[in-house]
């Protein structure tokens, strides 16, 4: 077991002015010392960098690096630009929006240094709270996932039914990247596909003491990019079509819901090239023939349904 470890902290922000502070603090205020800090902007349109810069100016005796996009370029290109820079045997990651507890790392590193091989992270659960950092009664499993037995073991079928595991609560071991390889520059979020993918090879450990908050507030990505997260999750729910069939499902409801809404695109004849079409509506959506008259048929089936059932 290595004696305090190097770690790395990811810091990202995206017009995050109002919170980076508090974020960053969280960072500087950890009980584990020995850290690297990484921080990015994906070029914000709010004066996040002036705040940062200012912030960084005011604690010259930590261990900082600023990276300036010029242009926005997406989390996933991002992440994968600034952990080319990580040194650390294990890397956090934080959004500039969201609070680390102070001894989140000291605690996670300690339960990494004495985990098994195949065990590749560590989680907790998270508190969720306001832009005015006030704490909500419930919490981030709960609110994703109502029903789940948490422990350490592996969760690659509980994650293909949707992602319950709070990002910023995860601490990795960095040496598993060389075999799953890092982000998915083609997707929206980062997160959900790279818990996936590691998920298909290794376990996770469960660590019940919260360790981390995370922050509902209007300028959340997964507000501003709905639609964009939609066909995201569509892409990397592609992935692992054959392993499940609620994905098989939600794969169908997409496009069900796209070519209802004459938005039809091209990854969706990705999708027959795994399940052959098996009947006259998956026929018909394939061949992306009239909407309308499809809407009538489904119309018509509806009523018939509510007759024959009262």
């Amino acid at each position: 077991m290595e004696e305090n470890p190097w770690v790395s902290i990811i810091c990202a922000c995206y017009n995050q002015s109002s919170f980076v502070v508090e974020s960053l603090e969280s960072v500087k205020n950890q009980t584990y010392k020995n850290l690297e800090i990484i921080i990015y902007d994906d070029a914000s349109k709010d004066n996040s960098v002036e705040i940062i810069d200012g912030w960084i100016l005011k604690n010259q005796d930590l261990n900082i690096r600023f990276i300036k996009n010029v242009q926005n370029i997406g989390i996933c290109k991002s992440l994968n630009n600034a952990q080319s820079f990580a040194t650390g045997k294990y890397i956090q990651l934080l959004a500039l929006d969201d609070i680390l507890l102070p001894d989140k790392i000291e605690r996670h590193v300690k339960i990494l240094e004495k985990s098994q091989e195949n065990e590749a992270l560590v989680f907790t659960d998270a508190y969720l709270m306001d832009d005015k950092s006030q704490i909500y009664q419930n919490k981030f499993i709960a609110y994703h996932k109502r029903f789940l037995s948490l422990k350490t073991e592996n969760y690659f079928e509980d994650l293909l039914t949707g992602n319950f595991i709070p990002a910023m609560s995860i601490l990795y071991k960095k040496k598993i990247f060389s075999d799953i390889g890092f982000w998915d520059e083609d997707l929206v979020f980062e997160d959900y596909d790279m818990l996936l993918r590691i998920a298909k090879i290794y376990n996770f450990i469960f660590d019940e003491n919260i360790s981390v908050k995370y922050r509902f507030h209007e300028n959340n990505s997964h507000k501003k990019l709905s639609s964009k997260m939609y066909k995201s999750n569509y892409l990397l729910l592609l992935k692992h079509i054959d392993h499940n069939d609620a994905v098989n499902k939600y794969l169908k409801e997409y496009i069900i819901k796209s070519y209802k809404n004459n938005n039809l695109q091209g990854e969706q004849i990705k999708f027959f090239q795994y399940i052959k079409p098996k009947n006259f509506r998956d026929h018909w959506l394939l061949e992306n023939k009239n909407q309308k008259f499809y809407k009538i048929i489904e119309k018509i089936l509806q009523v018939k349904n509510l007759f024959i059932y009262s």
